[in-house]
């Protein structure tokens, strides 16, 4: 629901990352993703963008195990 009124841009090149990080990572994507958001050495720009992108990794994890299964 929030991605509603995010700019479709942003969206768009979100949603490729996360598909990147599936593809590299698997299942552990969203733990890779929180693991880099509380990387002190990251600055404070960075940490949010890994955040942001770790919540939509959440969300995504099952479409994504659904995605892997079909395939």
């Amino acid at each position: 629901m929030l991605g509603l009124f995010e700019p479709r841009h942003r969206r768009v090149k979100d949603e490729r990352e996360v598909r990147y990080f599936y593809t590299k990572y698997g299942a552990n994507a969203p733990t890779v993703l929180c693991d880099w958001a509380s990387d002190d050495a990251l600055s404070s720009r960075d940490r949010h963008h890994w955040r942001r992108l770790a919540r939509k990794a959440r969300l995504q994890k099952e479409k994504w195990a659904e995605e892997s299964q079909a395939g």
